[in-house]
């Protein structure tokens, strides 16, 4: 087994990267000048408390901790796979639960626990090209999650003036230090009583968040990445 093997075996450098990696997002946060656009589109979800499903790009995953202000816990859907739990170990540093899957694999478990946290009051973060792609196509996942546990999608994506393309399959968007950023939401996508087919929500969440990263990545002077889908 390789070093770099050995190490990720390790639940405790496992949770140690998790804890540098939340750190790291407070530092981005607290040296850069950040923004919230378009957050009349989910804050009455927030007032009245609604569970909903917050959707973003795998590759646009590092800020998602600062887009949140529901009233009630936010569980993000994270990969099963041991790289997994470093993520999951990120989410708790900010006091986001998490549920062990994807919206791709983890299969029937995944999709079951989603809905019962739905059900229950509390809202779920999805990637919808996660865990590993293609990048920037949602799944038809995310959206029976939302038609079988009645919660509406919120889109969101975030770009940063100063921050650095990952090579990447994913192409990860790691925002630096010092810079101006901008996290922004799109109008909700009701499911549970749309007439739509989940096809055509499907392609409404992807052209929604498509849309949203690349106005972001307009609005910070980055070049967009959302043409490039694979």
């Amino acid at each position: 087994m390789s070093l770099f093997k050995k190490i990720r075996s390790s639940s405790f450098v496992r949770r140690t990267a998790g804890f540098c990696i939340a750190q790291y997002v407070r530092l981005v946060w607290l040296t850069g000048k950040w923004e919230h656009l378009n957050k009349e589109y989910p804050e009455p979800y927030w007032r009245q408390n609604k569970p909903v499903i917050a959707c973003f790009w795998h590759g646009r995953l590092l800020m998602m901790f600062k887009a949140w202000f529901g009233l009630h816990k936010l569980h993000m859907l994270i990969s099963s796979h041991p790289d997994g739990e470093i993520i999951a170990r990120t989410t708790q540093n900010f006091g986001y639960g998490w549920i062990a899957g994807s919206s791709t694999r983890g299969g029937r478990k995944a999709l079951l626990t989603t809905v019962k946290t739905l059900k229950g009051g509390e809202s779920a973060g999805i990637t919808p090209d996660g865990p590993r792609g293609p990048r920037y196509h949602a799944s038809l996942g995310v959206i029976q999650m939302a038609r079988l546990g009645g919660a509406a999608i919120m889109p969101i994506s975030y770009s940063s003036t100063r921050g650095r393309f990952m090579k990447s399959w994913d192409r990860f968007f790691l925002p630096l230090p010092f810079g101006r950023g901008v996290i922004i939401y799109g109008p909700l996508i009701e499911v549970a009583n749309s007439l739509k087919s989940d096809e055509e929500l499907r392609q409404e969440l992807e052209t929604s968040l498509r849309d949203l990263t690349q106005k972001a990545d307009l609005y910070c002077k980055q070049d967009s990445s959302t043409k490039e889908a694979q």
